[in-house]
């Protein structure tokens, strides 16, 4: 399966990343005391210490999603980073505490800077590494989804360009279905016929995944194919006539929702407006 090879490349990602961290906090001990083992500041302590700051740093990253299949791209890229960092101030703040601070002897906070500094320019250089072999999977066509758009509309389009440019996104276009028979070009992609040859076209194609633009009045019939063909079935929001920026999950007496909210970002307050509304998502949880 596609989505199990980017999780097992994902998997040696984050060994890798431990694994680095950790010599990172190894390498700083020795880079500020020497390469000795002082007897003010002992290795055994420091190493088990920094283990469970490693600790602390990756699971940081596992929760805020740093290895999110596909990774982040375009203007996203620098929340990684952002990410990188703060989990490094974490894990480095709470060593300090662990160990430093319970000492009479004062300790060079230049570790705290070295070790911060390793491990963030580890993980920079591992993200870069592991961006660019997906990079590379995609363009090779390995471990990609043949992948067929159901609609042959400005949505459509808009997708297909999307997928095309985006180096990361693990799908292969194959082709288009207009599901009325009323478009014989499409930007981007082929028209490989009408919905009624749907069923002929996936086996041709090899397609494992659909992803639906258009024909609302058909997605139940489409879902229980793709349900029996073992095809990952997507639609685009915009095809219940719904922008997705304004799309939330929510709960509802236990049962879990889709809500569409409506807001008006014009005039001087725009900034301000979408900051109240970020902070009501991501603290409150509420719109």
């Amino acid at each position: 399966m596609m989505s199990r090879a980017w999780i097992y490349l994902r998997l040696v990602h984050i060994v890798a990343d431990i694994a680095g961290v950790y010599g990172a906090f190894v390498f700083a001990y020795f880079v500020r005391v020497g390469w000795i083992f002082s007897t003010d500041f002992p290795f055994p302590l420091f190493a088990w210490l920094a283990g469970g700051a490693v600790l602390v740093w990756s699971g940081f990253l596992l929760l805020t999603k740093y290895y999110r299949i596909p990774p982040r791209s375009g203007g996203r890229v620098w929340f990684d980073v952002l990410l990188a960092g703060l989990g490094g101030v974490v894990a480095v703040g709470m060593l300090i505490v662990t160990y430093f601070f319970p000492r009479d002897i004062l300790f060079s906070r230049l570790i705290g800077v070295y070790i911060f500094a390793f491990g963030f320019v580890w993980l920079l250089v591992t993200q870069f590494l592991f961006r660019s072999l997906l990079a590379l999977l995609k363009k090779k066509e390995k471990a990609v989804y043949q992948t067929l758009i159901i609609g042959a509309n400005r949505t459509a389009e808009k997708l297909i360009e999307a997928i095309t440019r985006n180096p990361y996104a693990p799908y292969k276009i194959r082709g288009a279905i207009d599901p009325y028979g009323l478009t014989k070009t499409l930007k981007g992609s082929v028209i490989l016929g009408k919905l009624d040859k749907l069923e002929t076209v996936c086996e041709q194609e090899k397609i494992t995944a659909i992803i639906q633009c258009d024909a609302f009045e058909h997605t139940l019939n489409i879902i229980s194919f793709c349900d029996e063909k073992k095809i990952k079935f997507q639609f685009d929001p915009a095809l219940r006539g719904v922008f997705e920026d304004n799309l939330r999950i929510r709960e509802v007496a236990g049962r879990t929702m889709i809500s569409f909210v409506q807001r008006n970002y014009e005039g001087t307050r725009k900034l301000q407006f979408r900051l109240v509304d970020w902070v009501l998502r991501q603290v409150f949880d509420i719109d």
